[in-house]
């Protein structure tokens, strides 16, 4: 199957409150170390996410990530859509957009080997 969700990312303020939120919530294991600000969520078996402690000046939400075979190809389509390149490329591994209206979107293809 092409196109899955892969990764989703909560941006917060505070880690340690938003931990016990979805620790109580849903029964998540959040794992982190107090000095870094992005934290791991495992539903149960492995980490499907993160929180990550977002500084004043930048807006919070959700961030979903979706696997792609190609960051370049799917920006490139994206922009033929009428979306907007958010983030180019980081690694190779990680780029984001925004589609027309205006919802952020991550995408991710594996690691070559």
């Amino acid at each position: 199957m092409k196109n899955l969700f892969h990764w989703v990312e909560i941006r917060t303020r505070d880690l340690e409150k938003a931990k016990k939120f979805y620790e109580s919530l849903f029964d998540w294991k959040i794992t982190g170390e107090e000095n870094k600000n992005y934290w791991l969520i495992d539903p149960g078996g492995e980490p499907r996410g993160g929180m990550w402690q977002f500084p004043e000046n930048k807006p919070l939400g959700v961030v979903v990530y979706v696997q792609v075979d190609s960051l370049e190809d799917t920006l490139e389509k994206v922009k033929k859509l009428g979306g907007k390149v958010v983030l180019r490329p980081i690694g190779e591994r990680y780029a984001a957009f925004a589609d027309p209206e205006g919802n952020i979107i991550g995408i991710w293809t594996p690691e070559k080997k």
